[in-house]
């Protein structure tokens, strides 16, 4: 099975090599636990290739995204080329992004996903990633039960078009029962914690990949 590394040495070597192509996977963790940065460093290795990188941001605009990957030693141009879905702006009315969606209707980010996709002709081969921060923001507005229908739908076009995934989970914030629907719905499970000594991250299940249960330290720079 082809491997898409996310960019994290030790994470990667767990994962034998990285996420299987084609999957979609969630990222639990609390606020603070290095979800968001975990996330554009794999959309980051991506750009660098160059390879297309999707970002379905609920929480941020475009500038902000910059704004905090140039606190990193990144290359910050890699990210003019980031195929970005604005799902924040039009909670002020704005649309600030060519492409942009209302997440309180899942439909609308649906639509705005599938034309990105359409627009850029992205094709299998092209190994494209996509990160959608956070979907604890599209269970809020949008409700859980059109999130779970989201994401059923989401699954099947993603493994169509052989785009691998990483959905960012809020931990602490829903009822159990969605935290495993959600997993049930994806191909993997990344939880992420941090306290005094630094942050972890552990690949407690994941598709066709023998694990080794552990907490791995990390940091990203």
């Amino acid at each position: 099975m082809e491997r898409i590394p996310i960019g994290v040495q030790a994470l990667d070597e767990s994962l034998k090599g990285g996420l299987p192509r084609g999957s979609i996977s969630m990222v639990l963790g609390p606020p603070g636990s290095g979800k968001s940065i975990l996330g554009r460093l794999y959309l980051y290795q991506g750009l660098l290739e160059p390879r297309p990188a999707i970002l379905v941001s609920t929480s941020e605009s475009m500038e902000t995204v910059r704004n905090t990957i140039e606190s990193f030693s990144w290359r910050i141009s890699a990210f003019d080329k980031l195929l970005f879905l604005d799902c924040y702006s039009w909670q002020s009315g704005e649309k600030a992004s060519r492409y942009s969606a209302n997440i309180s209707s899942l439909t609308d980010v649906s639509i705005g996903l599938t034309s990105i996709i359409d627009d850029f002709k992205l094709q299998k081969d092209q190994r494209i990633r996509l990160v959608v921060d956070s979907f604890t923001d599209l269970i809020k507005y949008g409700g859980s039960d059109a999130a779970m229908k989201f994401i059923d739908s989401l699954r099947i076009r993603l493994r169509h078009s052989q785009i691998t995934s990483l959905i960012m989970l809020e931990a602490g914030v829903h009822d159990e029962r969605v935290v495993t629907a959600i997993e049930y719905s994806t191909d993997g499970t990344i939880r992420m914690k941090f306290s005094e000594e630094g942050r972890y991250m552990m690949i407690s299940r994941m598709t066709a990949t023998p694990l080794d249960l552990r907490w791995i330290p990390f940091s990203i720079g």
